[in-house]
């Protein structure tokens, strides 16, 4: 038993690291929280883990099986077209220099609002499944089958760690230095952001 609890602890730790790895998730929180503060980044934050859960869930019970559909390509095809979204949505279309003081009244998006882009940007992207496929199939064909428990386990720590990742970093990117430097370069970093989700959108696509 204090092995699968060790492999539990694993796949926390793993999961924590990988969030420093590009990806929309990434860029689509690291923006929220630098632009328009930490509940805003925690919105979206918390709206990933949602959707995480739900691929946790489906790929704990399911494997790799719903990738391997026909109907597969469709979801890729709604991942890239969502991606292409955000990335015009982010895109500045004039030179922005937003004050620390003001931040918080250019804020748009209420945090509902937020929570549900956060969820379909998580959702949609068919990289999570196969991520979590690669960290999780293996440890429950290990345990799965010698703890009833172990597979519902699974998903609450991927789930937990994912979105006490995404509050932590949310907080941390609020450091005066690095949020100040974002906002003295507001149009440059959203211009980068959104070409990196275009980038992963294109990718996608290209992938069918």
């Amino acid at each position: 038993m204090m092995e699968a609890v060790c492999s539990l602890a694993a796949l926390w730790g793993l999961l924590m690291v990988s969030q420093l790895s590009p990806g929309p998730d990434v860029f689509f929180v690291f923006r929220t929280a630098l632009a328009q503060g930490f509940r805003a980044g925690s919105a979206v934050g918390s709206g990933i883990a949602a959707g995480f859960f739900i691929q946790a869930v489906l790929v704990a019970w399911v494997g790799g099986w719903l990738m391997a559909q026909p109907w597969s390509q469709w979801v890729l095809y709604a991942a890239a077209a969502w991606l292409l979204y955000l990335a015009w949505k982010i895109f500045p279309r004039t030179q922005v220099r937003v004050e620390q003081d003001k931040l918080e009244t250019c804020v748009r998006e209420s945090l509902p609002v937020l929570f549900a882009q956060g969820f379909l940007c998580n959702i949609l992207n068919p990289k999570c499944t196969l991520f979590i496929c690669g960290l999780a199939i293996g440890p429950i064909e290990q345990f799965g089958s010698r703890f009833a428990w172990y597979a519902p386990a699974v998903v609450l720590v991927l789930t937990g760690a994912g979105w006490f990742g995404w509050v932590l970093w949310s907080a941390l990117l609020q450091w005066s230095p690095v949020r100040g430097f974002y906002l003295r370069h507001t149009t440059a970093f959203d211009a980068a952001f959104s070409v990196l989700l275009a980038v992963f959108a294109l990718w996608l696509a290209a992938a069918v």
